[in-house]
């Protein structure tokens, strides 16, 4: 069953999200109202879960903590989020953060929350695409509770790369049925993709987290009020995978492709070459099973949201479920 999806709106884009003079790279300059309109004429029917995941999918992912999986979104599906993107990169939310401009490293990395709370496609795609049905299955949950939505583009020739984390240190969660499904919106070489370290979900790392923009907090995300000694070391995974330690996973992506990973995998990404041509936009939707509850504990996103305006209103220890976070498996 669905709890309905979350209807209230977000207070308006900060200002220092805006991009100043951005060129129109996708060349169609559609307005919201034009994205809406195109989601409601060419978004696709829900994809079979069951049919997207065997049941030997599901034992890998399992296994490895990641699996890409391949031609699960529809050109349809992949088109209108190519127009939503656009969209949210012109007039981004109060999440926003502009990582390249922040490390003044050339280029754009823009990276934004909750876009399925402010555009038609993003919403078509959490609660219709079958995106939850294919979490709840992978994660063997009845349940799937979106967390909540990102989009991630890099520009042509920026350089800021996407450093080894795992996402579950950033969040106020605890429980181990907790993944994310990436889709693939561009052609994207393994070489300059997102890899993950084999089995690293296992580990269960509570790591030291930093903002993407190089900074320990940006304007929207504070990690603080944890000691030192709270938390696991990250490993030097470049290190360790140069010396045969680690197997890391990576995959030549086509646009509709997912890469499906616990969030509590080790992961991480280069930056595209100066010279490059190719654009990066990924689309991730953060999925909560049955047995994930409400963490309390300081140090996670959860106070940039609040201040946001995305307020969950759950107490410590609560289940997920709640209008921020329906099921929508």
């Amino acid at each position: 069953g669905r709890d309905g999806p979350f209807q209230r709106r977000p207070r308006a884009p900060s200002a220092v999200c805006a991009a100043a003079g951005r060129p129109d790279l996708y060349g169609r300059g559609r307005t919201r109202a034009a994205a809406a309109a195109l989601a409601e004429r060419t978004a696709a029917p829900a994809v079979d879960a069951s049919a997207v995941l065997t049941a030997d999918d599901v034992a890998r992912f399992a296994a490895e903590g990641a699996i890409v999986v391949r031609n699960v979104f529809s050109p349809e599906w992949v088109e209108t989020m190519r127009v939503a993107v656009e969209d949210n990169m012109a007039s981004p939310g109060p999440l926003c953060d502009e990582h390249a401009a922040a490390a003044q490293s050339g280029g754009r990395f823009h990276d934004d929350q909750f876009l399925w709370t402010r555009h038609e496609a993003f919403r078509r795609f959490v609660t219709e695409s079958g995106a939850g049905a294919i979490a709840a299955r992978a994660l063997g949950s009845s349940s799937a509770h979106i967390f909540y939505d990102q989009l991630l583009v890099k520009e042509p020739g920026t350089s800021t790369p996407t450093p080894w984390h795992n996402d579950t240190s950033y969040w106020q969660l605890t429980g181990s049925q907790i993944c994310s499904i990436w889709v693939a919106l561009d052609t994207v070489p393994g070489a300059t993709g997102v890899g993950y370290v084999k089995g690293s979900h296992l580990w269960n790392l509570k790591h030291r987290v930093t903002n993407f923009s190089g900074d320990a907090h940006s304007a929207k995300n504070t990690y603080e009020g944890v000691a030192a000694e709270n938390f696991d070391e990250l490993p030097d995974v470049s290190a360790k995978e140069a010396a045969g330690e680690f197997e890391v996973l990576r995959w030549d992506m086509e646009p509709g492709d997912i890469i499906l990973f616990y969030s509590s995998a080790i992961h991480g990404a280069p930056g595209l070459a100066k010279n490059s041509t190719r654009r990066r936009r990924g689309y991730a939707t953060r999925w909560c099973g049955d047995d994930v509850r409400y963490d309390a504990r300081p140090g996670t996103m959860d106070k940039g949201w609040r201040a946001a305006g995305y307020d969950c209103g759950l107490s410590q220890g609560d289940p997920i479920a709640c209008a921020l976070h329906p099921n929508l498996a």
